[in-house]
């Protein structure tokens, strides 16, 4: 059988998001890797797993504060997307700050030597290996784990001084920062030490490594939610992020179901869905012969490719369709993205929120002149548009704006409505 590797990105404080991932994949029975690589705190984190101390994994998690990290004051609004991305500017943007030394980090230093437990490294059967950069050569340095044996603890800090907001790490073998300066998610690197089977957990909304999705040997998980400063220490930001590496793990290995909101296992989507599946191929083609009032939207496929770019998915099944559905309509009224939900709970919201636009009653339009209307439609979120619509489903002759127009301007809440309607109908008739 193939070597099986963890890899675990860099992202400071978020790195309580692994301890949730790690914690479902043990659940799952998934955490028996030969292989472990990571950047940065994921380094940290990956050294905890090899040693097999998953309580006090999850006691980092539980109980970090600042000042086990860092002395001082630090940029609290540092984010790790600049300090990757656009790492050039870093220089000017923190030009004092740099300048007084950065931040003292001998509380890392002292945290990350009373976590990494050598007899226990060694004794694993698992691998290891992490990035960092060389100061003086700018070209990554890829720490093994025999590499360890001397200066463990000053390679692992080395991989996480994430500069300019720590300082460049200095020791016996030279000067070093942030692993994340060449691989935040070092993939590759568990490819090369031989892994055929990757679980990669990511720290970044988007993607560091796009090329890996949808990938049959790598299970590549990622927030969905945004992201906080990655210094952000506080407690109800790291619960969050815990529960969120949890329930994203769980919804990567078929535990539950959804995208961005997590579901009860669910093996059918509900039957009225047919129906609505047969609305929408006819609605693509709808937008696309409407398209010639605006030519922005050239695709067949509108309302699919939207539902692709939020799932990042190639190819979507009907249930991608539906919980693509279901997770863009709970996200236009805000629900809870932390709990999980039954089918029918997550449903009954949702129209709870719309019940309203049934209403012959419903104020569709203010009294307004027929050439402001196009302004005040401006002034709704995608909330209020889809009202719109949906009540216009249900009492044609309230119309706004032509359909044409719809389709063009707001095909994506057109398409929510018909959405909204078949779920409604479907609930009334069970």
């Amino acid at each position: 059988m193939g070597k099986k590797a963890l890899v675990l990105a860099g992202g400071g404080t978020r790195g309580a998001y692994q301890n949730g991932a790690i914690r479902a994949l043990r659940e799952l029975g998934k955490d028996n890797w030969d292989i472990v690589t990571g950047t940065s705190i994921g380094a940290l984190n990956g050294t905890l797993v090899v040693q097999g101390d998953y309580e006090e994994l999850n006691d980092l998690w539980m109980n970090l504060t600042s000042d086990q990290i860092i002395s001082g004051n630090f940029p609290e609004d540092l984010s790790i997307e600049t300090l990757v991305n656009e790492r050039s500017l870093l220089p000017s943007l923190f030009k004092n700050y740099v300048k007084d030394g950065g931040a003292d980090i001998s509380p890392l230093i002292e945290r990350t030597g009373r976590m990494f437990h050598p007899e226990a490294f060694f004794a694993s059967e698992t691998d290891f290996a992490c990035v960092t950069v060389s100061v003086a050569s700018r070209k990554p340095v890829f720490v093994t784990k025999e590499m360890m044996r001397q200066h463990g603890v000053d390679w692992l800090v080395a991989s996480a001084s994430a500069f300019p907001a720590l300082p460049i790490h200095k020791f016996e073998e030279g000067e070093f920062i942030d692993g994340g300066f060449y691989d935040n998610l070092p993939i590759d690197l568990a490819l090369r030490m031989g892994a055929e089977e990757v679980v990669a957990i990511d720290l970044n909304i988007h993607p560091q490594h796009p090329v890996f999705l949808d990938r049959p040997q790598i299970k590549y998980i990622f927030p969905q939610i945004e992201p906080a400063p990655f210094l952000d220490f506080g407690r109800e930001t790291l619960r969050k992020y815990d529960i969120a590496g949890y329930n994203d793990t769980m919804k990567k290995f078929g535990r539950y179901d959804g995208v961005k909101y997590t579901f009860m296992r669910q093996y059918e989507v509900p039957e009225w869905f047919g129906q609505y599946y047969l609305e929408l191929l006819k609605l693509e083609t709808r937008i696309r012969n409407a398209t010639n009032i605006n030519e922005r939207l050239r695709s067949d496929s509108v309302i699919t490719d939207k539902l692709k770019t939020r799932m990042h998915k190639a190819v979507l099944s009907e249930k991608d369709i539906y919980y693509g559905m279901i997770d863009s309509l709970l996200d236009m009224i805000g629900a809870d993205v932390y709990h999980v939900y039954s089918r029918l709970e997550a449903e009954r919201m949702i129209l709870a929120e719309f019940s309203g636009t049934v209403d012959p009653d419903f104020k569709y339009i203010p009294a307004l002149d027929p050439k402001e209307v196009i302004e005040y439609t401006k002034t709704l979120d995608q909330k209020g548009i889809v009202e719109k619509i949906l009540h216009h489903l249900f009492y044609p002759a309230h119309e706004i704006v032509s359909d044409n127009i719809v389709l063009t301007v707001y095909p994506f809440e057109d398409a929510a409505a018909r959405f909204l309607m078949f779920m409604m109908k479907g609930l009334v008739n069970k």
